[in-house]
């Protein structure tokens, strides 16, 4: 966002404005159920939450304030807003100058195989992620148990590590979440140092929180994956009752840039 500027601070800020306050946040599915009810208008408070930020970093975007946004970001405010591509486009020129990225990437079908593998699913929690950790497709039972994932661009890392609900939700949520997921991104943005999404991801996450910033630093412990991880969760669905998980990582064969993800109860607990 350096050099001369493409659109002023307060003119984006007038557009942000208008097209937040169009929004009913009443009609927007992924709020149902958060405490206070949303009224009818969308804050920037409910767009932080849609869109995986703390509301200052929200706040920056809307205020013109020049910040490293990056483009994953953008594209989910965009969503959040329900912009039309012309919107999208002005959203990006005025903010980085640039357009926005091609969408088509990842827009593959799903193998009918993997597809059915997850609807069929229906004892358990499951999900599809990508290799940025963006929510590509649920089960009904992952939706009740985890209504985030319904967000526009939900994204595990980022609700895990920058969505208060979380650290209410995942017990010892510093040990058991923040630094295992932290070790994750580690391993990622080393393993694919051209990938975009996971750059801007962590560079997002340290940028937005200052827990997150001090793990990072003094840690360096590394991990590829949390299969067999086991968590505790205390979630609506169970009327916040202390449940213990594990979850369970696939790769489809027919796309490995997917992960097939399913959680269960650990023994003992009959709970589901």
């Amino acid at each position: 966002m350096e050099g001369v500027d493409r659109v002023d601070g307060e003119s984006i800020s007038r557009l942000l404005r208008a097209w937040r306050a169009r929004v009913d946040a009443r009609t927007v599915r992924e709020l149902r159920g958060t405490v206070p009810p949303p009224g009818q208008r969308l804050s920037q408070a409910h767009v932080a939450r849609l869109t995986g930020v703390s509301e200052g970093w929200y706040r920056a975007l809307e205020a013109g304030r020049r910040q490293d946004f990056s483009e994953s970001f953008l594209l989910r405010v965009a969503q959040a807003l329900r912009l039309s591509d012309a919107e999208t486009l002005t959203l990006f020129l005025a903010v980085c100058g640039r357009r926005p990225p091609e969408l088509s990437r990842d827009q593959r079908e799903l193998p009918n195989g993997v597809k059915a593998l997850l609807e069929q699913q229906v004892s358990y929690p499951a999900y599809l992620s990508d290799d940025a950790w963006n929510i590509v497709a649920t089960n009904s039972l992952m939706g009740d148990w985890f209504p985030w994932v319904l967000r526009p661009g939900a994204n595990l890392m980022r609700w895990a590590l920058l969505d208060p609900e979380a650290r209410e939700q995942m017990l010892d949520w510093e040990d058991s979440c923040a630094r295992i997921y932290l070790a994750m991104l580690r391993v990622a943005a080393n393993s694919d140092p051209s990938n975009e999404q996971l750059r801007g991801l962590v560079k997002d996450i340290l940028a937005a929180d200052a827990d997150c910033r001090r793990i990072w630093a003094e840690e360096h412990d590394v991990v590829e994956h949390r299969d067999g991880h086991v968590f505790r969760l205390r979630l609506p669905y169970h009327e916040h009752a202390e449940v213990r998980v594990t979850t369970h990582v696939l790769l489809p064969i027919q796309r490995p840039d997917l992960r097939f993800v399913f959680i269960t109860p650990l023994e003992g607990w009959a709970g589901v």
